[in-house]
């Protein structure tokens, strides 16, 4: 080699920085030697250690020692003047600047080449920092010669080149997904007469799940003007990509790279440009690797400004907004057409009034015209709206809506913000409904009232003060038959004129609940802990005997509510409680923890409206006392702007697990 030191520094290391760029250009020397299988070997995801290496070992031609000299080892050398446009066996070449050579200086400081050519093996090895130790100085490197001579049946390889890169200089490890999803974005060249392996498994194309692909299936084309033809397709998934690597259209030329995932430099005038970020997909432009040189040395970038390129670029920005109006016209028409198929929303809008039914119609047609929402979000505000279109406070809200043009997203978004105000109101009533249940609850306590029936009647009502997650939970009294029955339990007794058994069990249909209540004031022994392990032992060897059937459950669990504990119990206690299965908590300590979380929840929905909102002023604290002396009536035409709205100032966990798991509302802070 003869050069400047600082060519092989901007042309290696700076050029092909990153795993994927500099083993991808060896790949495609691969290619160009008609290799029909290469095998990378690559350390994954654990740490890049001073012995780690990567090897390219590909089954192609070869090289003698004379090509090396004069043709591998030769910079800047263009294989398609020297040779041709086609290999040997007919490919069309790939190499053209003939700097791929200095790729593996990317990202290792050795390379290490091993290459045989009709029996004969040449080796030799290159070091980065021995062809830079001189910045400016031109002379000739001679790379160190470890073979020359006819190969052995003890060489590591008979055939084809193998290439070692060592001394990695790779700061992080290397993340095996996002590599095979760069690397498969390099290349369309994979076939039965080209195989790739990474550490022994073929690189195959993801199949990225997609909610819309133009085309259905294959490829669709269309002539470019001093291009020829274009082939492509393009798809939306139903999230936003997360994978930046995987988001955009690829151009492809030659089966390789020529432009990394762009949205072909769209830059303003395209509507529903909120899909860019739902966009994956491919474009294959032979043309624009066929005669000047347009494409950048790292197979990131087009020369786009050329005239040559231009105009695959005026086609790919009119593919994209057609693209995105066909995405969000279909998005709209899938939202429209799931909700409804919904049998349950639409018979619920059924049973209004003609006016108030187009109203609503008319309001979940603007909302599924908002691109970005998901399923989940949307089916959240289509239920709220048909359980709270009676109440005034919504109307002017709905109506405001259903009036709106779902493209003007300021005015859009002003109206849902206001709609998050209105709901915090309606929210924080419902908090506030609880706080009084609570309120009651804790004079129960006082009161020292028995377990059978007042305590018990209140938890089989409102689990939620045991564990808010049990908001859905019923009584199961199928459950209490068939532990009274084996422990040989009268079916009831006498109390108060009811009838009562002395245990209660709640559930859903994955989780069943043994709950044992002992009068507040009364205190537990080893008798009463023994008794609810027996009840959970015998339900649970039921439980698996059911088989999977309609009464089968997931998961079945216990609860010991008390008020003193004799210390003599307390190491059984503590022994249930390790299994994860039991709840063993005392009436104060339940209700301390109910009081908690509802208070700063309530705090955390009422921090959602406005500084000194009226209505919200009129809910009041935990204590009853309202926020406002002077309360003014809030009647339906009360609307606030989304102006002074402000989030939540910290992130209260508590109150995030209670409102996921009554079903009020989400309450992150930021609800963007």
């Amino acid at each position: 080699m003869k050069f400047a030191g600082s060519l092989v520094r901007h042309l290696g290391l700076q050029m092909y920085s990153g795993a994927v760029a500099s083993i991808a250009e060896l790949v495609s020397n691969a290619w160009d030697a008609d290799a029909s299988l290469v095998d990378v070997t690559i350390p994954f995801d654990e740490p890049i250690l001073p012995t780690s290496e990567i090897v390219i070992r590909d089954s192609g031609i070869g090289m003698t020692f004379d090509q090396v000299n004069e043709k591998y080892l030769m910079l800047g050398r263009n294989r398609r003047v020297a040779e041709g446009d086609y290999s040997p066996a007919g490919r069309p070449v790939l190499g053209r600047k003939g700097i791929g050579k200095l790729a593996g200086f990317g990202i290792a400081k050795v390379v290490e080449v091993w290459t045989v050519n009709d029996g004969h093996l040449t080796a030799f090895r290159m070091d980065y920092d021995k062809i830079t130790d001189s910045e400016s100085e031109v002379k000739p490197y001679e790379p160190e010669i470890l073979e020359d001579r006819p190969v052995q049946p003890t060489d590591p390889i008979s055939s084809g080149t193998e290439i070692t890169l060592k001394r990695l200089q790779l700061q992080n490890r290397i993340s095996k997904d996002r590599f095979l999803r760069g690397m498969i974005r390099r290349f369309s060249l994979m076939s039965d007469a080209f195989v790739v392996r990474i550490n022994g498994d073929a690189l195959k194309r993801f199949d990225m799940p997609l909610q819309f692909r133009f085309p259905e299936t294959g490829w669709s084309v269309d002539e470019v003007p001093g291009i020829g033809t274009v082939r492509w397709w393009a798809g939306f998934t139903e999230k936003p990509i997360q994978v930046e690597e995987s988001r955009g259209i690829a151009v492809l030329a030659r089966g390789k790279i020529a432009q990394a995932p762009f949205f072909f430099e769209l830059s303003g005038g395209a509507g529903s440009q909120l899909g860019l970020q739902y966009l994956t997909g491919e474009v294959i432009a032979d043309g624009l690797d066929a005669g000047a040189d347009l494409i950048a040395t790292d197979r990131a970038s087009v020369l786009w400004e050329d005239p040559v390129a231009r105009p695959v670029l005026d086609w790919g920005q009119a593919l994209v907004r057609r693209l995105l109006r066909d995405w969000s016209r279909g998005r709209r028409d899938n939202q429209i057409k799931r909700l409804t198929d919904t049998t349950r929303f639409m018979d619920s809008i059924a049973k209004f009034p003609e006016r108030e039914r187009a109203e609503l119609v008319s309001a979940i047609d603007t909302l599924a015209r908002i691109e970005t929402i998901d399923n989940e979000r949307l089916d959240e505000i289509v239920k709220i709206l048909i359980q709270a279109y009676e109440n005034d406070h919504f109307l002017a809200v709905i109506r405001s809506l259903r009036d709106l043009d779902a493209a003007a997203l300021d005015e859009v978004a002003s109206v849902i913000a206001e709609w998050d105000v209105i709901e915090a109101v309606q929210t924080a009533q419902l908090v506030r409904g609880r706080v009084e249940l609570i309120r009651t609850f804790e004079e129960m306590i006082d009161l020292g009232l028995p377990e059978k029936p007042n305590m018990q009647d209140f938890l089989r009502d409102h689990p939620w003060l045991i564990d808010p997650s049990w908001q859905m939970m019923a009584h199961e009294q199928s459950l209490d038959n068939i532990l009274a029955k084996h422990f040989n339990k009268p079916k009831s007794v006498k109390k108060r004129g009811g009838k009562r058994l002395d245990f209660l069990c709640i559930g859903d249909s994955a989780h069943a609940v043994v709950v044992e209540v002992k009068r507040p004031g009364l205190k537990v022994g080893r008798e009463e802990i023994r008794q609810l392990e027996d009840y959970l032992l015998y339900l649970n060897r039921w439980n698996n005997a059911t088989n999977g059937g309609p009464a089968h459950r997931s998961r079945i669990t216990g609860v010991l509510i008390f008020s003193r504990m004799d210390p003599e119990a307390a190491d059984l206690a503590e022994r249930l409680r390790q299994t994860g299965d039991v709840i063993i908590v005392t009436w104060d300590g339940l209700l301390e923890t109910a009081q908690r979380l509802h208070r700063e929840y309530l705090e955390l929905v009422k921090s959602r409206a406005p500084e000194g909102d009226p209505r919200i002023a009129a809910i009041g604290s935990l204590d009853g006392n309202s926020q406002s002396e002077d309360e003014e009536d809030i009647t339906a035409d009360t609307v606030l702007t989304p102006e002074g709205h402000h989030e939540a100032a910290e992130d209260v966990q508590g109150a995030e697990e209670l409102a996921r798991t009554i079903g009020l509302e989400d309450a992150e802070t930021d609800r963007s």
